[in-house]
């Protein structure tokens, strides 16, 4: 390789290097902040091709994208857990009574796992107050943290377990944004979440422990008023039995006098008539279920009326 050639690459890398000290280049997903001598100068700059003071000036970078902070989860007190078993068929005088003394456990701390989204609005006083996302996150995690605390301390978990959570999840970021506006860090919080809420494993054991005292209570109730109902029923039924049954003894008597009317009548008819012959008749009935039964034994006077049809000289 010959001297004018080397001449020529060494002139080509000095190049490059003035140029990389004097020019920078922004990407779409950033925006930098020149500084000199460690302070911000001129404007914020936007994507593209931009150029600075070389040694003196240096460029700090920041992100445009929406960024997130995760803290670790942790035990937060909630103002209240109502967790019973529901029933469908409670009035309402149940199901506050339900809240009020079997399942409102009060001042329990729970496990919450939360995390936020944000954005850096202001590089400048980004820039001034925290630097660096390390900071910011940092930061942000203690703001979160108490957001969170003071939003749950008028909190239920039942709340946090419907619909509500999105009042109360936005109700925490107000709280946060208001927090890092007052402190002027330069963002915004775009959103907040709850990821996930749990009872702490002696709050979950006692919870248990109660909806399954509660599950006997309500069972032993029912069985109650089962055998209740079945009392009543049983009653009803012997009640109903017992008139049926008169009111049946009361017909067949009834009908029984009547037909002994009625035979009576038939007998005395028939006994004007041929009062010889009615005799005679009545005589071999009599005969007929006395002397049918070859163990019968009578001992009766010869004389006696009952053989008077015998006695053929009568």
């Amino acid at each position: 390789m010959n001297k004018p050639l080397l001449i020529l690459l060494a002139i080509v890398a000095v190049g490059l290097i003035g140029a990389s000290q004097v020019f920078f280049i922004v990407d779409q997903r950033e925006q930098a902040i020149v500084l000199q001598l460690g302070q911000p100068v001129g404007d914020i700059n936007g994507p593209g091709l931009h150029v600075k003071i070389p040694v003196i000036q240096t460029v700090q970078y920041f992100d445009k994208r929406i960024l997130s902070v995760d803290p670790a989860p942790e035990q937060v007190v909630i103002s209240s857990v109502d967790i019973g078993v529901a029933s469908d068929e409670d009035t309402e005088e149940q199901k506050e009574e339900r809240k009020s003394t079997i399942a409102n456990v009060t001042g329990e701390p729970i496990i919450l796992d939360t995390f936020a989204r944000y954005k850096i609005v202001d590089p400048l006083m980004f820039l001034k107050t925290l630097r660096t996302i390390t900071a910011a996150n940092s930061r942000l995690e203690n703001i979160l943290n108490d957001a969170t605390r003071a939003e749950l301390g008028k909190t239920s978990l039942e709340q946090l377990l419907s619909p509500s959570r999105t009042f109360v999840m936005r109700d925490i970021q107000k709280r946060v944004n208001n927090n890092v506006k007052k402190d002027n860090l330069g963002i915004e919080i775009v959103d907040v979440r709850i990821v996930r809420a749990d009872l702490t494993p002696e709050l979950r054991t006692s919870t248990v422990r109660r909806m399954i005292s509660e599950l006997q209570e309500r069972a032993t109730e029912t069985r109650s008023k089962g055998k209740e109902r079945a009392l009543e029923i049983s009653s009803t039924a012997e009640k109903e039995r017992t008139v049926l049954i008169a009111e049946a003894q009361r017909d067949a008597s009834i009908l029984k006098g009547e037909g002994d009317k009625e035979a009576i009548k038939i007998y005395a008819d028939a006994f004007n008539k041929d009062k010889e012959f009615y005799s005679f008749i009545r005589s071999m009935e009599a005969y007929k279920n006395t002397l049918s039964d070859p163990q019968t034994q009578l001992i009766l006077s010869p004389k006696s009326e009952f053989f008077k049809h015998f006695d053929s000289g009568r």
